[in-house]
């Protein structure tokens, strides 16, 4: 921080995951920069846009990455519940029907992973308005 940043601002209580030789720590659960100054205070600031940008898009590729995971799992049960569906013969026309059914939510699982793996790829993480089904 530069002095004009620091202007106006009041010393605060250092946070508790703030330690006694730490110049910097940064509270990503209050979105609060806290900085010890030459004399020993701190004083904290909110995060600027630009920080909650990155924090955004941290917390967004975490959150991509465990629905990635999830979803993958789900593709393998997908893949078996088809092959059990395949060996049976003589199978009803509800059957067929409900069968496409789960076919049609399987491939739009599969877009919504592609679509997902692309954002990560692209670093397109400033939202994640994907849904799983």
């Amino acid at each position: 921080m530069n002095e004009n940043e620091n202007e106006g601002m009041e010393p605060v209580e250092p946070p508790p995951g703030m330690g006694p030789e730490d110049i910097e720590y940064w509270d990503d659960a209050t979105r609060t920069y806290y900085e010890r100054q030459g004399d020993g205070t701190v004083i904290s600031r909110p995060y600027n846009e630009n920080e909650n940008r990155k924090l955004d898009e941290q917390l967004n590729l975490a959150e991509l990455e465990d629905r990635l995971v999830g979803m993958s799992v789900i593709l393998g049960d997908d893949y078996r519940e088809n092959d059990i569906f395949l060996a049976v013969s003589g199978r009803t026309d509800g059957e067929y029907h409900a069968q496409v059914d789960a076919l049609t939510r399987q491939i739009n699982r599969v877009v919504v992973m592609v679509s997902a793996l692309a954002r990560v790829d692209l670093g397109e993480l400033s939202d994640i308005g994907i849904g799983i089904e």
